[in-house]
């Protein structure tokens, strides 16, 4: 597993994280960590779901609940459910 690096972007302080074809951006905070960004040049290749599972160990076994906001699309739905990603619906 690869290990995240920080990087600034739009002011804010966020952990990068790459996997063969896939860029991820996660935002952390004490006890959460949320998806912000993810994207694959190849998709259907299963680079996301192997990076995301990735993450979502990663900080689980940190003690903080990893998920994303509400998935925009269907594939992103379907990612979150697979894996198991806790999808914020709520305000």
């Amino acid at each position: 597993m690869n290990l995240p690096k920080k990087v600034t972007e739009l002011g804010m302080e966020l952990d990068e994280w790459c996997h063969e074809s896939c860029l991820a951006h996660v935002g952390v905070g004490k006890d959460w960590a949320t998806i912000y960004r993810i994207e694959s040049l190849h998709e259907g290749r299963g680079h996301a779901t192997e990076l995301l599972l990735d993450m979502k160990n990663y900080y689980e076994r940190q003690g903080k609940v990893f998920g994303g906001s509400v998935a925009l699309n269907d594939r992103m739905a379907r990612l979150y459910e697979k894996c198991k990603i806790k999808e914020y619906t709520e305000l």
